[in-house]
């Protein structure tokens, strides 16, 4: 699975470049899922265009609100995002850990609430350069991942993007992601699931120079990358060469 996490950024006339772009010059595998998550007020633009190119892009979404707030001004629901046929959907970044301070409690019912209306999840963990400083890595993961203790993990696509690394420049070894994927998936199957049901991507300052290095990684199922994705001409090449 190869993510596009655009952030707040496009406008509408790049959102249509990109998608073209990329419906063209990627050479679409079953096995490699395409997802676009552009900002929220260009979903449907963006749903319309996949359309009309009969593209295997699938529409992913970066923000959700869960079912329970409903009166929330601004707020974006799990079912109007099936209603425009979205497929997948970014939950627990740290921005938006940090930003909107959700919590685990948040975390777990916008995972219910999205699940519950037939969306895929990719739901993000990581570390900061505190954590990660103080070999605290692996015990504040395994925090993190209590909240798919009792949810099944056939609707969850782990993403793992260690904050210290994400916009930096700054980009983890082969072997330190290796390492961190293999714990997360070893941890999961204490919550009684094979290896093959958990699918870890990973994310932070992906760039081509560096995406053959860490997707040829037996432990890394995919990539979530924010700012190379921007460039269609970028992201195609390293969906090819993922």
């Amino acid at each position: 699975m190869i993510i596009a996490n655009w952030k707040m950024n496009g406008t509408s006339e790049n959102v249509r470049t990109w998608i073209e772009q990329v419906s063209n010059n990627i050479d679409f595998k079953p096995e490699k899922v395409c997802v676009f998550c552009p900002p929220a007020c260009y979903l449907e633009f963006a749903r319309d265009l996949i359309r009309n190119h009969k593209s295997q892009i699938k529409l992913g979404s970066q923000i959700i609100n869960s079912s329970h707030d409903r009166a929330l001004t601004g707020g974006l629901s799990a079912a109007m995002l099936r209603d425009i046929d979205t497929d997948f959907v970014l939950i627990g970044h740290s921005e938006q850990r940090s930003h909107l301070r959700e919590d685990s409690r948040a975390i777990t019912s916008k995972i219910t609430s999205a699940i519950e209306e037939n969306l895929r999840v990719v739901f993000c963990i990581g570390e900061d350069s505190d954590v990660k400083k103080k070999n605290e890595t692996q015990k504040f993961l395994s925090e993190q991942l209590e909240v798919l203790k009792n949810i099944s993990l056939e609707s969850i696509v782990i993403a793992y993007e260690p904050i210290w690394a994400i916009g930096s420049g700054q980009v983890a070894t082969r072997e330190y992601i290796e390492e961190i994927h293999k714990f997360v998936k070893n941890h999961c199957q204490k919550f009684h699931y094979s290896e093959d049901d958990i699918s870890v991507v990973y994310g932070g300052s992906v760039k081509l120079e560096n995406c053959e290095e860490i997707i040829s990684s037996n432990f890394v199922d995919g990539l979530l990358i924010g700012g190379a994705s921007l460039d269609p001409g970028i992201f195609s090449s390293i969906y090819n060469l993922s």
